[in-house]
């Protein structure tokens, strides 16, 4: 079985566990409100397919809303989302609906649960959605870890990802990212200022995997850390001479310094890196 499967089966767990008791009974759609905290962002996916299916085999399984004011007439969906808008879609004017007595905090929690359960939520849904209960309900790390059958590291990794910023994050997006793993090293790429380089490697190809990515983050740290030889040290009488600077604008590269020496060094690394990575004869 695979780890995700496994998460998967762990998440039902936590689902089924919940003991979703409540009434069952029939609620006129122009009564039921989508809710703001739902953790999907494209919450018409795949409504025509399950319209589909509804119209052939009915509901199966009833919408979980709640009433989160006791006075307002008017029910949030919980989880079942896809459902109410297919039902939309059809025209019906009423949904069998199952209503919980829970908080905020518990319905987005289980609207987030039910979601992984059925794998309908991106890498973004899913990153904002943590990011979500982190801020707003104050969730620690570790507590997601548990809740979500993830190590505590993991996720603090996954919640970095939304330190990316929103440009970097709709990049990613519009490039295909679609790995967890993949994002955690475009932050890093972020953190160094090289974004820009790995965002591109991955396009054309170069970068496909996420040990491509390990791979480029590390070589970011270490390219530019030449060796000084004996002879180059022999020419050095002032160690500030030694140092260098590394900056990149609109498509250029620049290295400056004061030791002549050292910067033939760099550029030797340079050309025998560009070798390796390219193969460049």
């Amino acid at each position: 079985m695979s780890s995700k499967s496994k998460r998967l089966g762990s998440l039902a767990d936590v689902f089924q566990a919940e003991k979703l008791e409540g009434t069952v009974r029939k609620i006129r759609l122009d009564k039921i409100l989508p809710s703001e905290n739902q953790p999907r962002q494209d919450r018409k996916k795949g409504v025509d397919d399950l319209a589909r299916s509804l119209e052939k085999d009915g509901l199966l399984q009833p919408i979980i809303v709640t009433k989160q004011n006791p006075e307002d007439e008017n029910y949030k969906i919980v989880a079942g989302e896809r459902r109410y808008h297919a039902a939309k879609q059809l025209g019906w004017t009423e949904v069998e609906c199952k209503i919980l007595d829970r908080d905020e905090k518990e319905t987005f929690r289980l609207a987030i649960i039910e979601n992984l359960q059925r794998e309908n939520l991106s890498p973004y849904e899913e990153i904002e959605a943590m990011s979500h209960l982190k801020t707003s309900f104050k969730y620690t790390d570790q507590e997601l870890g548990t809740l979500f059958g993830k190590s505590r590291s993991y996720m603090t990794e996954l919640l970095g990802i939304s330190n990316l910023n929103k440009e970097e994050l709709k990049s990613c997006k519009e490039a295909g990212i679609e790995s967890k793993n993949l994002l955690i090293q475009a932050v890093a790429a972020s953190r160094k200022g090289t974004f820009s380089e790995f965002l591109n490697l991955f396009q054309t190809g170069a970068l496909k995997t996420v040990k491509d990515a390990k791979s480029f983050n590390r070589e970011e740290e270490n390219l530019f850390t030449p060796k000084i030889t004996s002879s180059t040290n022999s020419k050095t009488s002032n160690p500030k001479s030694a140092e260098y600077k590394i900056t990149k604008k609109q498509g250029l590269i620049q290295i400056t310094s004061h030791d002549e020496a050292l910067l033939g060094e760099i550029l030797k690394l340079i050309k025998k890196e560009i070798r390796k990575k390219f193969e460049v004869s």
